[in-house]
């Protein structure tokens, strides 16, 4: 009731203001009773979303987060959580970036997910690393939307030298970001450390755990970047599954596209420009190299490539690349 009443003393503070506070009143037209009140209803509701604006969203009361609860009636570890929701909460034009951004490869890393049979929440792993940005470098060198540095990348089985970098391979990448986490909940037994060892480095873990007589995250003492990371990887999951809750409503319409693409192995039999390539796909260089991050260069040497192929094109591009003499297709892998 209370609600109400303040919106209508403001829909009546609104009206006098636009219809009698005005200098020039006597110059202007009336306006017919229903348009007045259809823009009172419009002024109104402006108001009303400038309040949500700046109304502090309730912390929610738990989380779950690889199906491991986040113990949020713990006054400290409710502090830590809380100061990054509230940061990200703080910019809601990133946020809504990242709710399109979620809807654009959410498809393509969730299917890598559930052919590996691991935890949906690893997804939020890659939004809190790189805001599923692929060609976003750190100040320490670490690229792509798996933040992978050179020599992870290398150990894990991507292949990275002067024409290729297969870091800003969305697939490539999440595939051997997925394989390592894999690995390291393999050795710790918990998502959480894993994903913890996936930040600081699976050897301050072991450490941790050698020395604090505990493997359970949320009672040890790590360096402040890695115990913040957990928490962030709780509150992007809370905010971006939740984007009604949080004033994120998103039209399906203005979301981004889907990343749908199908993977070819390719043979280079003698050096080839990527124009041919992307002349082959039906494409200009700009939309084929988004797609093809990782060929970091005009040209591409003799040897074996990972070629991103729009789902779309794939008919005119084995169709065109057949009749170059100096490429093969090997094979083809829906991704």
């Amino acid at each position: 009731m209370k609600k109400r009443v303040a919106l209508v003393l403001v829909a009546a503070l609104l009206w006098v203001s636009n219809g009698y506070a005005q200098p020039d009143t006597a110059q202007r037209k009336p306006q017919p009773p229903d348009k007045r009140i259809s823009d009172l209803e419009k002024e109104t509701a402006g108001l009303q979303r400038e309040m949500s604006f700046f109304r502090i969203p309730p912390v929610p009361e738990s989380i779950l987060l690889c199906n491991k609860p986040v113990p949020l009636t713990a006054d400290d570890m409710r502090e830590r959580f809380e100061r990054e929701f509230f940061q990200m909460l703080e910019n809601r034009g990133l946020l809504t970036i990242l709710v399109k951004r979620y809807a654009k490869f959410a498809p393509t890393i969730s299917e890598e997910i559930n052919k590996m049979g691991l935890p949906l929440d690893l997804i939020y792993l890659a939004l809190t690393e790189s805001y599923l940005n692929p060609r976003v470098v750190s100040k320490a060198n670490a690229s792509g939307m798996w933040q992978f540095i050179k020599e992870t990348g290398k150990r894990e089985g991507l292949n990275v030298n002067d024409s290729v970098d297969e870091r800003y391979n969305v697939v490539r990448s999440t595939r051997a970001a997925l394989a390592y986490l894999k690995k390291l909940h393999d050795e710790f037994g918990d998502w959480l450390l894993a994903m913890a060892a996936y930040n600081a480095g699976e050897g301050r873990i072991r450490e941790a755990i050698s020395n604090q007589n505990t493997r359970d995250f949320f009672e040890m003492y790590l360096p402040e970047e890695t115990d913040r990371y957990i928490y962030r990887v709780a509150a992007t999951k809370e905010i971006i599954a939740n984007p009604r809750k949080y004033g994120l409503a998103i039209d399906p319409k203005d979301a981004y596209k889907p990343f749908s693409v199908t993977e070819f192995t390719l043979e280079v039999k003698r050096d080839v420009h990527a124009g041919v390539l992307a002349q082959a796909m039906d494409l200009s260089y700009r939309a084929f190299r988004e797609l093809n991050l990782h060929l970091r260069k005009y040209t591409l040497p003799k040897g074996l490539y990972y070629l991103n192929v729009p789902a779309d094109k794939t008919s005119i591009f084995l169709r065109r690349v057949k009749e170059n003499p100096n490429v093969a297709v090997q094979s083809r892998d829906k991704s």
